[in-house]
């Protein structure tokens, strides 16, 4: 069960990573000034 989880785990993170790379980069192009506000509030 152990094995499983941490599969899954490893796996989301890596989606969630490579999904959220190219999100920051359109929120960075969209709003160059809001942008840095909200990837303040997200790393926290």
């Amino acid at each position: 069960m152990r094995r499983i989880s941490g599969a899954l785990s490893a796996i989301i993170g890596t989606i969630v990573s490579i999904i959220t790379l190219p999100l920051r980069v359109i929120q960075r192009l969209l709003t160059p000034g809001r942008g840095r506000t909200r990837s303040r509030r997200r790393a926290v």
